[in-house]
């Protein structure tokens, strides 16, 4: 398949792109409206984290309102919490971006940074004060420090979500799980593949799998956004590990060897109950028919897919 704009979009972190992509997505669907008389029963605890939870300056008091006493909240109640702190989390993303993203910030930074390093550590080494300042805002807020494309910038580190996972429902169970996997360790960051064949395919069945399996859940967008930037790596890789050789157009063979396995392992009952190994299958089989070459058969074949 041809390179194309969508393509160089997926450079970026996809951790990064589901945040951003998904700021905006909140109460209107995220939770059925409560009538009234659910209101004036809603327990103490729940009625101050929604107190706290609407204001950026008292939004790591809401987190710690949370995870104290989120088993004082109805099941009802904890779900519509950690859905509401993750709605607020992704829309002061784009401040906190903009907060770290100045030339003096960036610099003090890069000074004391080692690969891995974590927001309160760079806190405590960093030499100049408005970059502390800033560095301690957003680390109270439980933002994760990450480095792409030589700059500095927070992701939600959604590692510390999964506190909530025996008070929330089994959909949100999942989407913790899945969001912490890839916060931890994105797919890809600058447009170069992050990890290994392997699990990029498995990435992408644990986002389909999800979407079968929870058809109904209020996170299904994001998962959907998720899901498709992975099969875009599934099939193309990314800008800097291109799933075929830019010169040859041979297919790499880590990933062939890797997808044959997956494939092999699954076996044909659960191939059959998933569209994307059904579409990977007919795809090794093609690309065997060509010489594990992108030939123009190949490349409409990734068009209608």
């Amino acid at each position: 398949m041809e390179r194309s704009i969508f393509m160089k979009s997926i450079a970026a972190p996809l951790g990064l792109i589901l945040f951003l992509t998904s700021i905006g997505l909140a109460i209107s669907f995220a939770f059925p409206q409560r009538s009234k008389a659910a209101v004036v029963k809603s327990s103490a605890a729940f009625s101050l984290f929604e107190q706290r939870v609407k204001k950026p300056s008292s939004l790591s008091l809401a987190q710690a309102t949370l995870v104290n006493r989120i088993d004082e909240m109805t099941p009802a109640e904890a779900n519509l919490a950690v859905l509401h702190l993750e709605n607020a989390l992704k829309a002061y993303l784009p401040t906190a971006i903009k907060r770290m993203n100045t030339p003096a910030i960036q610099q003090d930074i890069k000074d004391i940074y080692t690969p891995g390093m974590s927001m309160v550590l760079a806190r405590s080494k960093v030499k100049q004060s408005q970059t502390r300042v800033v560095l301690q805002d957003l680390t109270a807020m439980n933002y994760k420090l990450e480095l792409g494309g030589g700059r500095f910038y927070p992701i939600i580190q959604y590692k510390s979500f999964k506190v909530f996972k025996p008070y929330v429902s089994k959909d949100l169970q999942a989407y913790i799980e899945l969001m912490a996997t890839e916060s931890e360790q994105p797919s890809a960051v600058n447009g170069t593949l992050l990890i290994n064949w392997y699990k990029v395919i498995e990435r992408a069945m644990a986002y389909e799998d999800f979407l079968s399996t929870y058809k109904s859940s209020n996170r299904t967008i994001a998962i959907k956004e998720a899901y498709n930037v992975a099969k875009e790596y599934v099939f193309n890789g990314a800008q800097n590990s291109p799933l075929f050789d830019k010169i040859t157009q041979v297919m790499s063979e880590e990933a062939a060897i890797a997808y044959e396995n997956t494939l092999s392992e699954a076996g044909p009952e659960q191939i059959e109950a998933s569209p994307l190994l059904i579409q990977l299958e007919e795809f090794l089989m093609l690309l065997e028919k060509n010489g594990d070459k992108k030939t123009q058969a190949v490349k409409d074949f990734l068009k209608s897919i």
